[in-house]
């Protein structure tokens, strides 16, 4: 089922992105693509590739589309697959605060995520200390 799931959603965000994401040619012909290996991790049963896509889209979705695209992505995700990022945003979270609790990073996803968190609250003068644990995290991997 999950399978099916992050297929969907990988598949739905192309087209979204493609109808609205007023790209150039190229990149609409990338979305072809993309969506040629999707299928064919889904009828192969793989999982681990569509993951990865996924958490990327929650990434473009949480972080770097307009509000307006967002939220209309966000509502197109609700109404079809049944996904609500406020649920996805408090589970990214409760990563983030085990990775901090456990005071270490395992592999690349985790530093990705670590590493989306700074950008996104390092300007806020109140995070100051969550920023210095986090970069100090990221250091010491990076520097492994």
């Amino acid at each position: 089922m999950e399978l099916k799931v992050l297929k969907d959603k990988c598949l739905l965000f192309n087209q979204f992105m493609a109808e609205k994401g007023a790209l150039p040619a190229q990149l609409a012909e990338a979305y072809k693509e993309s969506n040629k290996l999707i299928e064919s991790a889904y009828m192969e049963g793989k999982i681990k590739p569509l993951k990865s896509m996924s958490a990327d889209i929650d990434n473009q979705v949480i972080r770097h589309m307009p509000l307006s695209m967002a939220q209309e992505l966000k509502n197109l995700f609700k109404e079809k697959l049944n996904i609500d990022y406020d649920v996805v945003d408090k589970v990214r979270m409760k990563v983030i605060e085990k990775l901090l609790k456990k005071g270490k990073i395992s592999n690349p996803d985790e530093y990705e995520l670590l590493l989306n968190r700074v950008d996104e609250i390092y300007l806020d003068p109140n995070r100051e200390t969550e920023v210095k644990r986090l970069n100090e995290l990221l250091a010491e991997y990076y520097n492994k």
